[in-house]
């Protein structure tokens, strides 16, 4: 007669350490507020050094301090934050690797690798959205500042040169003006984007290409 063989089979449970991981996914997304990668449309590009981060505890690199500085290496080699980290971003990156550590430290080689992969996508949806918003915005305020100086779409279109059944249908299709529609537009709409980038950065924004 045939035996049957039963084996333990370890199961990890996500909810019972999802309030943790949620805690960390804050901690790094915090972080992430103040590194710009918002026009990015790749996931390394949207995790930045967080990204980094998750591949390095990997290998075992399982050191607060080590992992912070590693991180924040990358942060200030990055020339778009001028080799700047603000205090509170430094200790939301710090507050991230140290409970993430300690959370995987509890945890088996099977469960570490589940954690890791639901912080790592968990984390990127979270921080698309954000960058979807933000573009989005942006293309609002755009349209907006249109608006006021011009009374119609036809209006645009004439003094943009562009003919409205083969350029702008409408305000609401006008896109994303980046820098490098800037640097192809021509006459008119490039003293317009001109003004509109120019305004932008001086209340913060820092308008680039969304990358491919």
């Amino acid at each position: 007669m045939r035996r049957f063989i039963f084996t333990n089979v370890e199961r990890f449970q996500d909810e019972n350490i999802k309030g943790k991981i949620e805690e960390i996914k804050d901690a790094f997304d915090r972080y992430l507020d103040s590194y710009p990668a918002k026009t990015s449309q790749t996931k390394h590009g949207i995790m930045g050094p967080v990204g980094k981060i998750l591949q390095e505890i990997k290998k075992g690199k399982w050191d607060v301090e080590g992992l912070s500085g590693y991180a924040v290496n990358i942060h200030i080699h990055n020339p778009k934050t001028k080799g700047r980290i603000s205090e509170s971003a430094r200790a939301a990156l710090e507050e991230g690797i140290e409970k993430l550590l300690a959370l995987i430290r509890e945890e088996s080689i099977t469960a570490q690798d589940r954690i890791l992969e639901l912080v790592d996508y968990g984390l990127y949806y979270r921080r698309r959205k954000k960058s979807l918003a933000w573009l989005e915005s942006v293309r609002r305020e755009w349209i907006e500042f249109l608006k006021e100086k011009y009374d119609s779409i036809e209006d645009l279109s004439k003094a943009w040169g562009e003919k409205s059944k083969k350029g702008i249908q409408d305000f609401e299709s006008i896109g994303y003006p980046s820098k490098r529609a800037y640097a192809e537009a021509k006459g008119q709409k490039k003293v317009d984007m001109g003004e509109f980038i120019k305004q932008a950065e001086l209340t913060g924004y820092d308008l680039d290409d969304e990358e491919e």
